[in-house]
């Protein structure tokens, strides 16, 4: 395996800090989404459409704020600012709607039931905010934090709390714990339903090493703890903290990576297939359906935003 740099561009603003991580179009695959992020005025941020392929800028929309996260249906773009919600039209990112009133602040999760109602989540907020668009109103469930809300069926949701599992009932309005787990930090759900957990064992000098794990669980018809997934020695070395990972559709592999560095991780095997640590970029996200990395590099001026394609 290789990683080569397919292209790069310079852009006004930075796209790290606090915001979004770059997001691909669920329905288009040719593009994905950025937000400017920290060092950048709040009268020059904006929101972005960027090609896959080429870097290319192809839309934006003024949002003086950062996007913290987004949802995506086939028409509209959902972009969850700090204190708004901008409704955009996917072709061109035209604002068809913007709410300002009643609107959770700073939300970093977010899931749809498709007719109009969201749920929102904080990281580290104490609630969930259950939000009907049309009419407008928001009522609140007690939840301690939040990595990750997934739909599993049309009116029911799971959520993710850093130490146990969460089944909220939209048609019902309940909230109940499913299981309890060893403590968290990020989880993604596969295809297959299954949801992968990453629990650190943080390091308790400045100098030494943190110790991960992915514990996997499957839901059919309860929660039920599958398997768990020691990473071996070399991940255990990373210096840095904030580790991140994704998933291949197929459940076969694991994408982990921290600022600089990207293991992929063969789950079959139990055994790294590949890793890189890039110099003076930093990762902003893993796009896997594409062999793509997205790094970005602070400028002076604004930054560079490149794209890596993994060779396998």
């Amino acid at each position: 395996m290789n990683m080569n740099q397919i292209w790069t561009i310079q852009m006004k603003n930075s796209i790290s800090g606090g915001i979004m991580l770059p997001q691909t179009d669920p329905f288009d695959a040719s593009v994905f989404y950025v937000s400017d992020g920290f060092r950048s005025t709040y009268s020059s941020m904006r929101f972005r459409k960027l090609s896959i392929a080429t870097g290319e800028e192809l839309a934006n929309v003024p949002t003086k704020d950062c996007a913290r996260c987004i949802y995506c249906d086939k028409e509209y773009i959902y972009a969850f600012l700090s204190k708004r919600i901008l409704k955009l039209h996917r072709s061109d990112l035209t604002v068809a709607e913007a709410y300002k009133e009643k609107i959770p602040r700073c939300t970093d999760y977010v899931a749809s039931d498709g007719t109009g109602v969201f749920l929102l989540a904080n990281w580290n907020a104490p609630s969930l905010s259950v939000l009907e668009l049309q009419p407008q109103r928001t009522h609140r469930k007690k939840i301690d934090g939040c990595c990750g809300i997934f739909r599993t069926e049309s009116n029911t949701f799971l959520i993710f709390n850093y130490d146990s599992i969460l089944e909220y009932s939209l048609k019902d309005n309940k909230l109940n714990k499913i299981a309890d787990t060893e403590k968290y930090t990020k989880c993604v759900r596969g295809k297959s339903g299954r949801v992968y957990i990453l629990c650190v064992n943080y390091s308790s000098t400045a100098t030494g090493v943190n110790d991960y794990k992915i514990l996997i669980y499957s839901f059919a018809p309860k929660p039920r703890l599958e398997k768990v997934l020691p990473f071996p020695e070399e991940i255990h070395n990373s210096p840095y903290s904030d580790m991140n990972f994704c998933l291949s559709e197929d459940e076969k592999r694991l994408y982990l990576f921290d600022n600089k560095s990207i293991w992929i991780y063969s789950i079959c095997e139990d055994t790294i297939l590949f890793q890189h640590t890039f110099p003076s970029e930093c990762i902003q996200n893993v796009f896997v359906e594409k062999s793509l990395v997205i790094t970005s590099r602070d400028l002076q001026k604004g930054c560079e935003v490149a794209g890596w394609e993994i060779e396998i």
